[in-house]
């Protein structure tokens, strides 16, 4: 019973070591999607539509969003020790850019990716896995 506990305990690291990479590999998809997003609505649908979706400040909410996702995925690859501070503050963003464009309407795909990234970067920025 002892060798069997001393065999779990031993690999716990290991598998706490792999959820948390894949954890950072789904917030880095996530956040990349999320650039993504925001970049191709803001400057194809946006800015073709007019009105409130040109309105300076959704627009700039949008291209802090697609910049912060970038930023966030580019700390996370290169292993910063700063990734949970830049994701904190993605989360935020991404909450807020999600509210705006749910708001104004016609942008459900951005709100979606938006959504995602958000809840990934919490998860990073609080050092917890799903």
């Amino acid at each position: 019973m002892t060798q069997q506990t001393h065999t779990e305990t031993s690999m716990r690291p290991e598998q706490s070591i792999h959820a948390m990479q894949h954890s950072m590999q789904s917030c880095i998809e996530d956040c990349m999607n999320c650039h993504q997003v925001c970049l191709q609505t803001a400057m194809n649908y946006c800015l073709n539509t007019g009105g409130k979706h040109v309105e300076p400040e959704h627009f700039r909410l949008m291209m802090n969003c697609a910049e912060i996702c970038q930023t966030s995925a580019n700390f996370m690859l290169s292993n910063s020790r700063f990734h949970m501070r830049t994701c904190a503050v993605c989360a935020e963003i991404c909450e807020a850019c999600a509210a705006d464009c749910r708001q104004i309407g016609g942008m459900d795909e951005c709100v979606q990716a938006c959504q995602n990234c958000a809840e990934s970067c919490r998860q990073m920025a609080s050092g917890t896995q799903h």
